[in-house]
């Protein structure tokens, strides 16, 4: 999914850079290894380090009100965030918050990073600041109601992620986060309310592909087979292979499919395409299903004589 959560907030003239070419190039193209489409890791962009680095300079030499300063301290953290930095970019969020209190964004990524490392109460709590500050904070809905999704609060979760869905009909990723939680609670009226929101997305966008999997429309090999197809250049496909192979794993979850979820999951996280929702909580979701095979196995111990 782009990441709309994300509100990067960048000088343009740090970031400029030649236009992509619409072409796929050398070893950026779409690889079929044992049926899966496979391509190289998102490098790093060298725009991304320049721009750190400026960023820091004018952080440490240049007099800045604690406006400015706060919004400088921001952008360098979003930039972190997007490297896959947390730590780093937790610091600058948290300094972005010292001097500007009100600052909803820092406070989004804060809850977001809480989320990912199992800080329930914390998440909510930054969420809450992003929504008392900015109450029509649109991605504040979505990262609250993935964090209650996570947690266990699945009627919170249902509440955010609806609110998020009717604000935006026509994306495909809406309707499949909103699914998620449903199904939860009841998965049959979840896939119903699904084949029924499916009737106003975008049908330009390549994500119905993903609701069409869901749909049962739409079989698992020729899903895989379509995320190589019609990208315009290296960094959409990579982008698409991230998104796609976690709602794969999520599918496969569904069906208990636990062991191929487990390695769609690490295809997701070999794109490295660290500022997507789906990078962030692919890791997540392995941990948890490492937590519960080491269980598992402590409980086989437990009952051997």
């Amino acid at each position: 999914m782009k990441p709309f959560l994300l509100v990067v907030i960048i000088a343009t003239s740090l970031l400029a850079g030649c236009a992509t070419k619409p072409n796929i190039s050398g070893n950026s193209e779409p690889h079929v290894v044992n049926r899966v489409v496979i391509t190289e890791p998102l490098a790093i962009d060298y725009k991304s380090e320049l721009a750190i680095a400026k960023l820091t300079q004018i952080i440490n030499h240049v007099k800045l009100d604690q406006d400015k300063l706060a919004q400088i301290l921001y952008d360098r953290g979003v930039i972190y965030d997007s490297l896959g930095l947390r730590s780093l970019a937790q610091l600058d969020f948290r300094r972005t918050l010292e001097l500007k209190p009100d600052h909803a964004d820092a406070y989004n990524f804060i809850g977001i990073h809480m989320t990912l490392i199992g800080q329930y109460t914390q998440a909510s709590e930054a969420f809450d600041s992003a929504l008392e500050i900015e109450p029509d904070h649109n991605y504040a809905h979505l990262n609250r109601g993935i964090a209650s999704y996570y947690f266990g609060r699945n009627g919170l979760a249902i509440d955010d992620l609806e609110l998020f869905f009717i604000n935006d009909q026509a994306d495909p990723y809406r309707a499949i986060w909103l699914y998620l939680a449903e199904y939860k609670n009841n998965p049959e009226e979840a896939k119903l309310r699904l084949a029924g929101n499916a009737i106003m997305l975008d049908k330009s966008k390549w994500a119905n592909q993903i609701v069409a999997l869901y749909l049962g429309k739409l079989d698992e090999q020729d899903f895989i087979d379509n995320m190589g197809k019609n990208v315009q250049d290296s960094r959409q496909l990579v982008d698409r292979l991230c998104e796609g192979y976690f709602y794969l794993a999520k599918l496969k979850l569904i069906n208990n499919e636990v062991e191929a979820a487990k390695n769609y999951f690490r295809l997701v996280l070999s794109t490295n395409v660290h500022e997507f929702v789906e990078h962030k909580y692919a890791r997540l979701e392995l941990n948890e299903l490492y937590r519960e095979d080491k269980q598992k196995y402590l409980e086989m111990l437990s009952t051997k004589p």
